[in-house]
This record gives C-alpha cells, sequence and structure tokens, in this order.
C-alpha cells in the first residue's frame, strides 16, 4: 500500500426531515472555526481549508463531526466538500486516497492506506476515492461506495473488494475522464433521498464538478 497523500478539505452537511425540520453543519471561516468537530491528527487548520496529511510517507488525518446525524430522520441529505490530491508523489502515486462516512458505530481506530481512513468493522454508508490498486500496486482514480459492514481489518477485505449486489459500486478508473489527483481543486456534491419504490433504500448521486458518477438506488447489505 502507498501512504503518500497531501488532502485539503472544506465541507457542508445538510439534512431535511419529511416535516421540513432541516440541520445544517458547515467548515467555514479563515482560519478555519473547527467548533463541533474533532480534529484527528495529522490534520491540521491551513487557512479556510483542512489539510489531512502533509506530503510524506505513513501519514493519515481525519475530521469528525461531533453531534451524531442519524439518517432515520431525514428524508433527503446533501454533502458538498471541496478537495484537492497533491504533493510530490512518488512513481507508485500519491497516497492512498480518502474517504467519508456515515456510521451506525462510533470510529475508535482508523485504518492507513488501503482502509482509506475508514474504522474497522465500520456500519454505516461510507464513500471513498481511491488512488491505489491494492490488486496490482498500481495507480488509478475510483469512486467506491458500501452500505453494510465493512470489515478493513486487512488489505483484502477493505471498502475496494465490498462487492455486494445492490449496496456496493466501483466506478470505472476515472484517470483520463475525472482525475482526483491534481493541483486545482474539486467540487463534490453526494445527494440521499428515500427512495419512494423502496422506502428502505436511499437513491444516492454523486457528482465531481458536475460529472454524474453515481445515480442509483442503494439497500443496507443484511437488511
Amino acid at each position: 500500500m502507498n501512504k503518500k497523500l497531501l488532502f485539503y478539505l472544506a465541507t457542508i452537511l445538510f439534512c431535511l426531515s419529511g416535516q421540513l425540520f432541516s440541520q445544517t453543519y458547515q467548515l467555514t471561516g479563515n482560519p478555519v472555526n473547527t467548533t463541533g468537530w474533532t480534529v484527528v491528527p495529522t490534520a491540521a487548520v491551513n487557512g479556510d481549508f483542512v489539510v489531512l496529511t502533509e506530503d510524506l510517507t505513513s501519514k493519515s488525518g481525519a475530521i469528525n463531526l461531533n453531534d451524531p446525524i442519524n439518517l432515520k430522520y431525514c428524508d433527503k441529505w446533501r454533502i458538498e466538500f471541496d478537495f484537492r490530491l497533491d504533493g510530490n508523489g512518488t512513481s507508485s502515486g500519491r497516497g492512498d486516497g480518502f474517504s467519508f462516512w456515515y456510521l451506525q458505530n462510533p470510529p475508535v481506530t482508523s485504518q492507513l492506506g488501503s482502509g482509506l481512513g475508514i474504522p474497522q468493522n465500520a456500519i454505516g454508508l461510507m464513500i471513498g476515492f481511491d488512488l491505489y490498486n491494492n490488486t496490482t500496486g498500481g495507480q488509478m482514480n475510483k469512486v467506491h461506495l458500501a452500505y453494510g459492514v465493512v470489515q478493513n481489518t486487512t488489505d483484502n477485505n477493505n471498502i475496494e473488494y465490498f462487492n455486494t449486489a445492490g449496496s456496493s459500486f466501483h466506478s470505472p478508473d476515472l484517470t483520463s475522464t475525472i482525475p482526483l489527483v491534481g493541483a486545482t481543486f474539486k467540487h463534490v456534491e453526494v445527494t440521499g433521498e428515500v427512495d419512494p419504490a423502496i422506502p428502505a433504500n436511499w437513491i444516492v448521486t454523486l457528482k465531481i464538478d458536475g460529472n454524474t458518477v453515481i445515480n442509483q438506488s442503494f439497500a443496507p447489505a443484511g437488511g
């Protein structure tokens, strides 16, 4: 696994219930105001963004919202953030990538490298932006989605290998169309809404700079 990554992040989370009650959480300000959030080293505020890691090997960082959001009471939700994956890199790439998630079980530890920072035995909705192919050892630019339980205890049972029909998604390699690494910031918008045909499912749409990468209904693995 490769672990060199420089990542800047700003984010907005929004939840709307059927009774028109909304919750909004934002990282704003210059420097960023992290009140209500836990910044996990090596993450640190840098002006109006949060840098998750330095451009060094074997580094990781995270920022977690302290207040739990129960999606059970949300008919619709939206996440928006800008990111930049940058750095000198090596012949084998610029780190493994990053992820964000809504989890039923609070994180205790995060998995470095191939785990993309997702905690072990995570239960919930997880989306990973993956730069490193753990099968071939080569570079790639893929987006993964898992809705269920991801063990994430080895290099072979992480989100990259989570394959459950109706509960997982793996994009084609986006290197030639929407490369994730670069000197400019990219804008991500993720929306979710209850599937009217199957109320237990979420219809999740993910766009990067306006380009749709995911748009389908997902069921929680295991029911």
